[in-house]
């Protein structure tokens, strides 16, 4: 048996530190998911502002056949995240990025109408959950839409109405002027469950002034990574513009993101200081990029209230929050 000339051995010599090397670079980029995937499963069900991902399965709405005066005519066609852009090309990433879970389309004309086009077009789109429902809904409604009494935070479009319920976002368009878009809207809306998690997050909202603006963002709020699902709303008062982000989510889920922000400030370097008010709890930050601004937690909500360092501000969030200290 031949034994390996030395120039080879010294040659595999010399490689294993390389191979070392890579293995540990490997090692030290790994995807967690694929590591720990039941920690990882649990935390995306909870779908708390900790975590922008939802896993769950879209079920298939009911078709009903007749509303409000009107027939379903052809086959109900789904669409899933595999082939959405079939549907809406071009837009399907957006969907997606959403919370999209799945869509799906149905088409009626009037009881007595012997037509085979459609007059109404019905788009359901199932996004997970209802404060992504409303993201949507909030980016494409535009600056100022004409409200009507439709679902949640109804609106009319060039061709019919959107809505929201629970966490359906829903597109009604009308092919006729003279299509009677609201009635079959109602109608329709009462046919969709509205969940276990109906959109009540305004609530959560104190009576600051007038509300100037509302927006939501899905994820890296204000580029910190660990803000997700935030919903802010900005106020005209009589000491100037006042802008408050509401994170919602259980108890355990907002002590969580409390303790995320004070980490934060820690690595960052960003001072603060701790305001008892009450036997409630608040944090006056102090940011040079900001300026001053506050953390308020209560039991099932975690507002940032920025443009203001006037501390009596603080007992509008507090007043019937449930807030408490840790």
């Amino acid at each position: 048996m031949n034994s390996v000339p030395l120039k080879y051995r010294l040659l595999l010599i010399g490689l294993l530190p390389i191979i070392a090397a890579v293995l540990y670079f490997r090692g030290q980029n790994y995807d967690p998911a694929l590591i720990d995937f039941k920690k990882t499963v649990q935390q995306e069900v909870l779908g708390s502002v900790a975590s922008p991902k939802v896993v769950q399965e879209s079920q298939p709405l009911p078709v009903v056949q007749d509303i409000a005066g009107f027939r379903k005519i052809g086959e109900a066609h789904r669409y899933t995240k595999e082939n959405l852009y079939e549907h809406v090309d071009g837009h399907a990433e957006y969907f997606i990025s959403a919370g999209f879970q799945g869509l799906t389309v149905t088409e009626y004309v009037a009881a007595g109408s012997k037509a085979t086009e459609a007059e109404i077009q019905v788009e359901v789109f199932d996004m997970g959950k209802s404060i992504q429902a409303f993201g949507v809904l909030a980016d494409e409604s535009g600056e100022k839409p004409t409200p009507v009494s439709v679902g949640t935070m109804g609106y009319k479009t060039s061709m019919g109405i959107n809505y929201i319920k629970g966490k359906y976002y829903v597109k009604i368009s009308a092919f006729s002027p003279k299509t009677a878009v609201i009635k079959f809207s109602k109608g329709f809306a009462d046919t969709l469950p509205a969940g276990q998690n109906s959109f009540e997050v305004f609530s959560k909202f104190p009576d600051l002034g007038k509300v100037e603006n509302t927006r939501f963002a899905k994820e890296g709020y204000r580029g910190l990574d660990f803000l997700h699902n935030v919903v802010e709303r900005e106020y005209s008062t009589t000491s100037g513009k006042i802008k408050v982000a509401l994170m919602a989510g259980s108890e355990r889920e907002m002590r969580s993101l409390l303790s995320s922000f004070l980490d934060y400030f820690g690595k960052s370097g960003m001072r603060y200081e701790k305001i008892e008010i009450g036997g409630s709890e608040a944090y006056r930050v102090i940011d040079k990029y900001e300026g001053n601004w506050f953390l308020v937690r209560s039991r099932d909500a975690v507002f940032g209230v920025f443009g203001t360092d006037d501390e009596g501000i603080l007992k509008l969030f507090m007043k019937d929050k449930g807030l408490r200290t840790s």
